[in-house]
Parts: structure tokens; C-alpha cells; sequence
């Protein structure tokens, strides 16, 4: 049995938004935790800065600034749970703050789960209009099949604006590959087409992706997949009775 799959990439991409280090500064500067903070971040040592930074939230209150750094350390350490709790302490008193939603939109995609994070997402690129928080967005989306809105926000992203270092990371079996993030786009766009049985749009989108980017294996791997189903199905005689070939992520003979 031949599996023909159209792959989605997973979302590793560099956050575009980021909730900054506060400026260290008078009490601040001359605090313990602070120091030790500070020399564990110039030596890459991220479990002493969060044990470092706790130490001193404890001290001075949530109101800080640091806790929004804390956030972003955990995340940094995949500490999923905990980076939430803090991005989500810190919106309350400030909601609007876009590095703490992207942070907690991500935290919820980990956690499993992705209808909070559209919200998240579907907020987040209203705000932006970020080609990344579109990523994102059209990739959530997908993944829980809700396949108009990520048409939709695919054909908001196409008026965006792309530069060359708009890049983003996927996985492709064991390998981790780098493209265009626009060729992303391209490529999930193509996705949620297929799956609407919209083939010859979906595969005119594999082919804009392959277009920004020859080595872009999932694109690639999705348009020759397509190019598969397209000749099987020319073989098929109109008044032979027979199966025609299935779509992607099914079983083929």
C-alpha cells in the first residue's frame, strides 16, 4: 500500500514579537538576583536566570517588568505550563501587550489547545497584520480543519508585505529545513484547498511556493504528490469502472 501524504510543516519560526529584558538600572542593577541573573544570561546559563529572576519577583511583586522576561525564559526552555501562567499573569494588567499574547498563543498551541489559540492568533494579527501572526494563524487553523477561515487568512496574507528575511524552519522527517515564509504560506494555503477538493487551485499554490523556493521539500513533496494523483487518474478510463486515485493522507493501491 502507497501513502501519498501532503505534508503540513510544523511552526518553528522565530517569534516576531518578544517581551524584552527590562533596562537594569539603579536598584534594580545593585539587586543580588539581578546580578545573578544577569551573569547567567552572558554564560547561556537559562535554569539559574529563571531560579534568579524568581528570587526576585518574589521580592518585589508581579508588577515588574522581569515577569515578562521570566515568561520568556521558560518558553526559551519549552517550559510550556509555566511560561502560560506567567504571560497570562502579566495580560491582566497588560492586555494589549503583544509580546505577551504571542507568548501565551503559543503556550496554548502546546498545550493542546489550538481553538484558544486561533483566538489568540485571530487577535494578535488584527493587531499586527504581521505575515508571521498570519503563519501562524492559517497553520492553526488547518490543523483543526477549519479550512475556510484559513483560506480567508490566506488571501488577507497575500496583500501583505514580504522581505527576503521573512524566513521560517520546518520539519521534514528527521530533517529541519529553512524557506521563505511567504513559500509558508503558499503551501498551507495549498492544504486547505486540496482538502476542499479545490485540487487545481491547491496545486497552482504547491507551485508558487516551489516557485519562491526549489528546495522547499514540503512544497516540492506535496506538488509531486499531486502530479501523482493527477496521472493516475489520466490512466482511468471514463467507461472502465474502477478506483480512482485517493487524495493525500490516504491509502493508495
Amino acid at each position: 500500500m502507497k501513502k501519498i501524504c501532503l505534508i503540513l510543516s510544523t511552526g518553528l519560526f522565530s517569534l516576531s514579537v518578544f517581551a524584552q529584558t527590562g533596562k537594569t538600572t539603579g536598584a534594580a542593577k545593585a539587586n543580588a538576583h539581578i546580578k545573578v541573573f544577569n551573569q547567567a544570561m552572558q554564560t547561556g546559563d537559562l535554569n539559574s536566570a529563571v531560579v534568579a529572576l524568581n528570587y526576585y519577583i518574589t521580592e518585589q511583586g508581579t508588577s515588574t517588568p522581569y515577569a515578562d522576561t521570566l515568561a520568556m525564559l521558560y518558553m526559551q526552555e519549552g517550559s510550556y505550563p509555566q511560561c502560560y501562567y506567567w504571560a497570562d499573569l502579566r495580560l491582566k494588567a497588560n492586555p494589549e501587550d503583544k509580546g505577551l499574547l504571542e507568548m501565551k498563543g503559543i503556550c496554548l498551541e502546546k498545550l493542546q489547545q489550538p481553538k484558544e489559540a486561533i483566538t489568540i492568533f485571530e487577535k494578535l494579527y488584527g493587531k499586527t497584520q504581521s505575515p508571521y501572526h498570519a503563519y501562524k494563524l492559517m497553520e492553526l487553523q488547518y490543523s483543526i480543519k477549519r479550512l475556510a477561515e484559513c483560506i480567508a487568512t490566506a488571501n488577507s496574507a497575500e496583500r501583505l508585505q514580504y522581505k527576503p528575511e521573512f524566513t521560517m524552519t520546518y520539519n521534514f522527517g528527521d530533517q529541519v529545513g529553512r524557506t521563505y515564509l511567504q513559500a509558508g504560506i503558499f503551501n498551507i494555503h495549498g492544504l486547505a484547498l486540496y482538502d476542499l477538493d479545490r485540487k487545481a487551485e491547491g496545486k497552482a499554490y504547491f507551485e508558487k511556493a516551489v516557485a519562491l523556493d526549489s528546495n522547499f521539500a514540503l512544497a516540492r513533496q506535496n506538488l509531486e504528490a499531486m502530479k501523482t494523483i493527477e496521472a493516475k487518474n489520466n490512466k482511468v478510463s471514463p467507461n472502465t469502472p474502477g478506483q480512482q486515485a485517493s487524495p493525500a493522507n490516504k491509502q493508495n493501491n
